[in-house]
């Protein structure tokens, strides 16, 4: 696939995950929201050419979203609407969102995360919005008073994509972070 198809199919694609598990999760379907964000996920692993370095993002991502979510919910950032047991842990729609964002680190979010100030700055407005978003569509409930939470989100998400920053930074490419065409021979796709 050409980059800017490659980005679009990508963003899109977290888009679609982003609403299946926020969703899922407002209606009280969250783990319905995870196996979808899950499944694309694995077409993004499908899809990429270096599966070895996405899957260690996906970990990364991942791990750090727990402790970041568990940290959120011990600091009574939020409520959970559905699916947490215990109400400590994230539940999985939240830590398939993690792992989801991190299949956009080397696609569509790689303009973010090539700069350290950049990430700490989307982090820092994104995380937020992203809650107020999901609180609105009733995945969440943001507990009162509002901004104590949203400096905490502000600082859990800013912490996150300045070390992704990094990571991404550093992360050795052997090719291009294009989408492979599964129909198409691999020498047929460098033309």
């Amino acid at each position: 696939m050409t980059p800017r198809v490659t980005t679009l199919v990508n963003y899109g694609a977290y888009q679609a995950g982003w609403f299946a598990a926020v969703l899922g999760a407002a209606t009280g379907h969250g783990d319905a929201g995870a196996a979808v964000a899950a499944a694309l996920i694995a077409l993004h692993v499908w899809l990429a050419r270096e599966r070895g370095r996405e899957l260690g993002l996906l970990a990364l991502a991942t791990l750090v979203g727990l402790a970041v979510e568990a940290w959120q919910l011990q600091a009574g950032t939020y409520r959970l609407l559905s699916g947490a047991v215990p109400a400590t842990l994230p539940p999985a729609w939240l830590v398939a969102l993690w792992a989801q964002f991190a299949t956009t680190f080397r696609y569509s979010g790689r303009a973010v995360l090539a700069r350290p100030a950049t990430a700490m700055l989307f982090g820092a407005l994104g995380g937020p919005l992203a809650f107020l978003a999901g609180e609105r569509l009733g995945a969440v409930a943001l507990t009162t008073p509002l901004w104590p939470g949203l400096v905490r989100l502000a600082i859990g998400w800013s912490a996150a994509l300045t070390l992704f920053s990094w990571v991404a930074r550093h992360v050795p490419e052997a090719a291009a972070p294009l989408y492979r065409l599964p129909w198409r021979a691999p020498s047929a796709e460098r033309g």
